[in-house]
């Protein structure tokens, strides 16, 4: 296990000093709801199985080392589609913010690297879902247009947990 985690760390550090990018989704999303909130709900990283609605559960693994500390989540999508291995790369708790880097699975990208993030707004918050990112296997467009269908379905599942 310890080796896969290495690689995994190894390859998203690799995709994440790649060239520049191609492509760029960026979705928001106002919630009537304070930061510390939505963070409690979304900031660790195998969350996602609680908020997003294609997501039908996440595997969380991590390593510690000398030097390196990495957290690898395993996103099993509903429907069959397969696990989205994906390698945390920075996290700001202060900042509620963390971003994390594409390793495998069934998505049409590669050197995919994102951010999820919550800022103050008024009497709530936004949440902002972000990331770069070349097509693999499909045209841009359609990448894009992927790409911005899971983000609005995330956004949409956490602006309806946190109005539970």
């Amino acid at each position: 296990m310890k080796r896969a985690l290495h690689a995994a760390a190894a390859v998203a550090a690799f995709l994440a000093a790649g060239p520049a990018y191609a492509l760029e989704v960026s979705r928001s999303r106002d919630i009537p709801a304070p930061p510390a909130a939505i963070w409690a709900l979304i900031g660790d990283f195998c969350a996602i199985g609680l908020w997003h609605p294609q997501v039908e559960r996440c595997i969380l693994s991590s390593d510690e080392d000398d030097d390196l500390r990495a957290q690898i989540r395993g996103v099993v999508v509903k429907g069959g589609l397969g696990t989205i291995v994906e390698v945390e790369t920075a996290r700001d708790e202060a900042g509620m913010s963390y971003s994390y880097s594409f390793v495998q699975g069934p998505l049409p990208v590669r050197a995919y690297n994102a951010t999820l993030s919550v800022r103050h707004n008024g009497a709530g918050s936004t949440v902002m879902w972000s990331a770069t990112f070349d097509a693999e296997g499909i045209s841009d467009a359609d990448a894009l247009k992927d790409i911005a269908g899971v983000y609005d379905d995330g956004l949409a599942g956490i602006a309806r947990e946190v109005a539970k």
